[in-house]
């Protein structure tokens, strides 16, 4: 099986849920070659498994190989507000709006005002103690 049908099977598998054996094919598919929509979409699978250090590992890398890769950065923000980090996601979420389309342009900027209310969510707590 060539590195660009195994990778359209490891999609294919995590589009079923089969998150852990998608993970397995894409370090598969790394090995013969790396690609940041290959780390990308290993950094997914590995989120989606709540292994959240060697996802943002992937995210990274994906992001070093593949700077415009929108996807990664939109998902890696996603992570970082399941992990309450939001000036990161905000920073990502903000990075990636200027090469979006205007809808998509929309639900990410929405999603950075959420972190930003959640900021002053987290502000207002924090102040009342």
């Amino acid at each position: 099986m060539t590195a660009s049908t195994q990778h359209q099977y490891s999609v294919y598998l995590f589009q079923q849920g089969y998150y852990a054996d998608a993970v397995q094919h894409l370090d598969e598919v790394l090995r013969a070659e790396e690609t940041g929509e290959r780390w990308s979409d290993w950094a997914t699978a590995q989120f989606a498994l709540n292994h959240f250090a060697e996802a943002e590992r992937g995210f990274h890398r994906a992001l070093e190989m593949s700077p415009d890769l929108t996807e990664a950065a939109v998902n890696f923000g996603t992570m970082l507000v399941s992990l309450s980090r939001w000036r990161e996601a905000i920073a990502l979420y903000e990075g990636v709006l200027p090469k979006l389309e205007p809808e998509a342009r929309a639900v990410v900027s929405a999603l950075a005002e959420q972190c930003r209310t959640q900021l002053g969510a987290v502000a207002q707590g924090s102040d009342a103690r």
